[in-house]
């Protein structure tokens, strides 16, 4: 060993310094290798000066027009790259927004894929203020004004097409966050059909398109990006707005809906604004985002004798909801009587139908309540397919086995008994009358309907739908 040790050592590095001297003799000083840290350096230097050569693959029209591209020479030339690149990297994957936080400590951004947060790589805190400002120009917000609430629009484009972002920035003593939300207006937008609603809980929505039962209260509840204010346009919708007059109060207008008269709440001013519209007597009403309790009371005080009002609010499951709602208006009475339905809504991904993989059902399933004997197979996400004996990732959802969202639904429909039960503040008597009338439809079965369907998968529902953990629902109830 330790004869051939050393042997096998020459041996091996012997033709490389042979080679080293050979090739140094043959090429001009430039292109010979060297020993130290100064050719480490010059190689960071090259590899840098080559990434700001680059061609850059994207354009910026911002509120004052096309944004020029600096030169090479320029140093503004990084900022517009670093742009570039984290941008770029969310819509390659479908990003619906990108979140860019900037602290003392660097700038970290995030991008959303169908309701999944995947980070970026982070920038330095002074490249990444950087960033921050220049994306706020093109919006046409101010770079100077961290703090403030503002908001902005620019369109991009590129090689995969043009895209519309808009901007909402805001800060902190510690934090400036700026969100680009890409294309919403498409996003928010669609149509009744496809939201996810089973059949029956679209048939019991549409009957209030009828003149004598367009009166009362709706309620739409979810967690933050569950979807409602899509759920809340696309039903709105559902009524002729050149026959009706219609009217939303919000806390910001996602998108524009034709013949509908869009108003902005203003800050602290949302309970004087949904009087005056009611007021207008109008025949449909959306008043998203209500928070406050004399608001509340404004709204459920036309009961059956006013408009159909639509009321969205923030909320863990429909219990919470309804718990809200009673405690915002603090009038058993007055929250129940004009109340004719509750919705709330959760989103899950769908499942690739180009990747996803099918499988039968075990008993175990049937064990957990679930009426696994009413379907032959359900399907799993997949990622892969095989393509000539190969296994490839599947170039349409890109390896995560999801394209897309759909919503699933829990819907109440009040008849005069269940009213009764929730005006005697008995939730549970409430829901197991709806039941018993089969004017209630569970979470669980509509996401079930979903996973046979092949629409999501069980696993999807149950990362969607799991109860929170003990320790945090006692630290709640506290």
């Amino acid at each position: 060993f330790y004869l051939a040790f050393p042997i096998g050592i020459v041996v091996l590095i012997a033709p490389v310094l042979v080679y080293w001297k050979v090739r140094n003799e043959a090429v001009s000083a430039e292109h010979q290798f060297k020993i130290g840290t100064g050719s480490l350096k010059e190689s960071m230097e090259r590899r840098k000066a080559a990434k700001a050569n680059r061609q850059v693959t994207m354009r910026f029209d911002g509120a004052n027009g096309s944004i020029p591209v600096p030169d090479k020479e320029d140093p503004n030339i990084q900022i517009y790259l670093a742009t570039e690149e984290l941008i770029a990297e969310a819509i390659k994957h479908r990003a619906s927004r990108l979140d860019i936080r900037l602290t003392q400590s660097g700038c970290q951004s995030i991008y959303l894929v169908d309701g999944i947060s995947n980070k970026q790589d982070p920038l330095s805190t002074d490249l990444g203020a950087k960033v921050v400002a220049f994306i706020k120009e093109i919006a046409g917000t101010d770079p100077k004004d961290a703090r403030r609430l503002q908001t902005g629009k620019f369109e991009l484009s590129s090689e995969s097409g043009s895209t519309k972002v808009d901007l909402t920035s805001s800060g902190s003593s510690s934090s400036i966050v700026i969100r680009l939300e890409f294309n919403r207006t498409e996003r928010v937008l669609r149509t009744w059909e496809s939201l996810g609603l089973l059949p029956k809980q679209r048939e019991l929505l549409d009957q209030l398109k009828q003149p004598e039962l367009r009166h009362g209260i709706v309620l739409f509840g979810g967690e933050s990006q569950s979807g409602l204010t899509t759920t809340s346009y696309a039903i709105l919708g559902q009524h002729d707005s050149y026959l009706n007059n219609i009217v939303t109060l919000e806390r910001q207008a996602l998108a524009t809906l034709e013949g509908i008269t869009h108003n902005i709440a203003e800050e602290d001013e949302y309970a004087t604004q949904i009087q005056t519209v009611i007021r207008r007597d109008p025949d449909v009403v959306l008043a998203a985002d209500l928070s406050d309790s004399e608001s509340a009371k404004i709204v459920s005080k036309p009961g059956k004798e006013g408009p159909l009002i639509f009321v969205t609010i923030s909320a863990s499951s429909m219990s919470d909801l309804l718990s809200k709602w009673a405690g915002l208006v603090s009038n058993p009475r007055q929250s129940f009587d004009g109340l004719q339905a509750v919705v709330y809504q959760k989103l899950v991904r769908k499942l690739c139908e180009n990747c996803r993989v099918a499988y039968k059902p075990s008993s175990d399933l049937a064990k957990q309540g679930l009426p696994v004997d009413t379907v032959e197979q359900l399907y799993r996400k997949g990622g892969t397919i095989e393509h000539k004996n190969k296994t490839n990732t599947c170039p349409i959802c890109e390896g995560t086995g999801y394209m897309g969202q759909v919503g699933v639904f829990e819907t109440m429909f009040l008849d005069s008994e269940t009213r009764k039960f929730l005006i005697a503040g008995d939730l549970k008597g409430a829901l197991a009358n709806a039941r018993r009338s089969k004017r209630l439809i569970r979470l669980q079965e509509a996401g079930w309907r979903a996973v046979s369907e092949g629409i999501t998968s069980l696993e999807e529902f149950g990362r969607v739908h799991k109860k929170k953990s003990s320790k945090k629902t006692a630290k709640a109830s506290k």
